[in-house]
């Protein structure tokens, strides 16, 4: 590398390696900006992109709203309104058998209903995402069935009731919604 100094200082003039290093600066000057050019147009492509599908979202989000949530939220308020009307289906802590399969019946009954009209519309868009809300509904039938055919639990009173069906419904029932509210259209 010495020598090369050397030799380039012996054979070249001051101003001839000045024109040389200029030169050098140029190209690498180009270079350096052939590389942000290419670097600038692959952001831009993969913000363009990213915004495409971030609208394209919003637009499927709001047909979502739209055309299944809004329509269903009266039928989906009036499953848990019927299901608060178990506790006056309740006339003792000692119900008989066709008691407890009338009340039992009668919540698969409104089980069904919210089902047909919301559940399976909502599989047609997004399968994932109805079987997370059907296993929320599932659970709360599950636990509504095991109470009320539990003959160690004492219905009629009120603060058992409300700890082993009515806190279940209302969970279940906040839960739907806040997994409609949270809902992103990304589980597809």
């Amino acid at each position: 590398m010495l020598v090369l100094c050397c030799y380039i200082k012996n054979t070249l003039s001051l101003s001839e390696i000045a024109d040389i290093s200029q030169v050098i600066i140029a190209i690498a000057n180009l270079f350096l900006a052939g590389y942000v050019l290419i670097y600038q147009i692959r952001k831009d492509k993969k913000t363009d992109n990213e915004t495409a599908r971030l609208n394209e979202q919003n637009i499927k989000l709001q047909w979502f709203k739209e055309l299944i949530v809004q329509p269903n939220m009266g039928i989906i308020e009036t499953f848990y309104s019927n299901l608060h009307l178990i506790k006056s289906k309740i006339n003792s802590n000692e119900l008989t058998i066709e008691e407890k399969e009338d009340i039992n019946n009668f919540v698969k009954a409104e089980l069904a209903k919210l089902r047909k009209s919301f559940v399976d519309v909502l599989q047609l868009v997004d399968k994932r995402f109805a079987d997370h809300l059907l296993k929320n509904l599932d659970e709360l039938v599950d636990g509504i069935t095991n109470a009320i055919f539990n003959d160690e639990l004492k219905l009629k009173v009120s603060s058992v009731y409300e700890k082993n069906i009515g806190s279940k419904i209302s969970y279940s029932r906040n839960n739907l919604i806040s997994q409609l509210y949270n809902y992103k259209g990304l589980s597809n």
